[in-house]
């Protein structure tokens, strides 16, 4: 799915405010492109663009050159890749209890994280756990985009 899309997701876990601690947001404000023109090289390679699918394509991405782009599938994977780092993103740092009824969180999950009327809903890109004799904790990473 394309982070645009994530809204319509549903999530592996909700996360209400109750038991989360929001350690940060790291707010970052990328360029809303919508086209990218990918190519594979020289050699082997192949020439391509992506486009946002309902978009008009006027906010071009500056080209990707990569050699191993020999394929449409990879051009097509390549170009999803950057018109899915834009935009505004929210980038949460959400520390929980490491509690049986949850579990480790795993990077690669969609969290959705409740904090009153507040809702974001993202993909988790880091874990860290840390433990003491009494208790065990988890800080997640968890990438939203508006």
């Amino acid at each position: 799915e394309m982070p645009r899309d994530w809204a319509g997701v549903v999530p592996d876990i909700e996360l209400p405010s109750a038991v989360v601690s929001l350690e940060g947001i790291e707010w970052r404000d990328r360029p809303a492109f919508n086209r990218v023109f990918v190519s594979g090289g020289p050699v082997g390679g192949k020439l391509g663009q992506v486009t946002l699918a309902g978009s008009a394509g006027e906010l071009a991405a500056p080209m990707v050159v990569d050699p191993l782009l020999t394929d449409d599938l990879a051009l097509r994977q390549r170009g999803r890749s950057i018109l899915g780092d834009t935009g505004r993103q929210a980038h949460l740092r959400l520390r929980l209890p490491a509690l049986p009824e949850v579990g480790l969180i795993e990077p690669g999950k969609f969290v959705r994280y409740v904090d009153g009327v507040s809702v974001r809903q993202g993909l988790v890109r880091s874990v860290e756990i840390a433990a003491s004799h009494a208790q065990a904790w988890q800080t997640i990473g968890v990438e939203t985009h508006e």
